[in-house]
């Protein structure tokens, strides 16, 4: 048997501070941000041009939504390229993908791997385990989150508590007025909201409000320092 399989890690190594950044304008880049051992962010949010100073550059995870190739990459049965370069903006950030949710997923996930492998490509490129989210799915249902699909956003907190010591979480948000009480878009980068009936946004909203108030994870909805 290869020493790899024979000597596997009595426990997983925990990453002392994870950062997520999801997508409202509620939050930007602190100092806490930049000292994250990991920084996944949600579905290519833009981060470059007259985004950088608000949401930073920094990536180590991007998870991309396979309804974003279908809708504005038709797919990658031609636009490849254009994709690829959305891609290279993250650098050599792993890009994590539901491939096996359903089957019109599985096509077009496979499609980012190959078109990557094609373009040489240092970018991994890794799919959520479809066991791990049923259990997921399950688990939050079991604390009150009803939802018919949970978001992204939901799974990859999830994931960081179970990795991380400590969770800051950025730009998690469903409200159309900020806690100070002005009006936001929905995405710091524009107001495309999601399709009803899909996720139960405000309710998982609530449960991480729930969870900083006793410590568990940090959300932060504050104004840059330099504000």
């Amino acid at each position: 048997m290869p020493p790899t399989f024979s000597s596997p890690p009595r426990r997983t190594p925990r990453l002392r501070r994870i950062s997520g950044m999801r997508w409202s304008p509620v939050a930007c880049i602190t100092s806490t941000k930049r000292s994250s051992k990991c920084f996944p962010r949600c579905n290519l949010p833009p981060i470059s041009g007259i985004y950088t100073t608000d949401v930073g550059e920094k990536t180590d995870v991007v998870t991309v939504n396979p309804s974003i190739i279908i809708d504005r990459f038709h797919k990658l049965e031609k636009w490849r390229r254009p994709f690829f370069s959305v891609l290279q903006r993250y650098e050599n950030a792993s890009v994590l993908l539901p491939a096996f949710y359903n089957v019109r997923n599985t096509l077009v996930s496979f499609r980012v791997k190959y078109m990557l492998d094609d373009f040489q490509s240092r970018q991994p490129v890794y799919f959520f385990h479809p066991q791990y989210l049923s259990s997921v799915s399950r688990y939050w249902l079991s604390l009150g989150v009803r939802a018919r699909r949970i978001s992204t956003g939901l799974i990859l907190v999830t994931a960081a508590l179970e990795l991380c010591e400590e969770v800051h979480l950025f730009g998690f948000w469903a409200f159309p007025m900020n806690p100070s009480g002005f009006f936001i878009t929905h995405h710091y980068y524009d107001n495309v909201k999601p399709k009803p009936g899909f996720h139960a946004m405000p309710s998982e909203i609530f449960t991480f409000l729930r969870m900083h108030s006793r410590g568990i994870l940090r959300v932060h909805t504050g104004t840059c320092n330099c504000c």
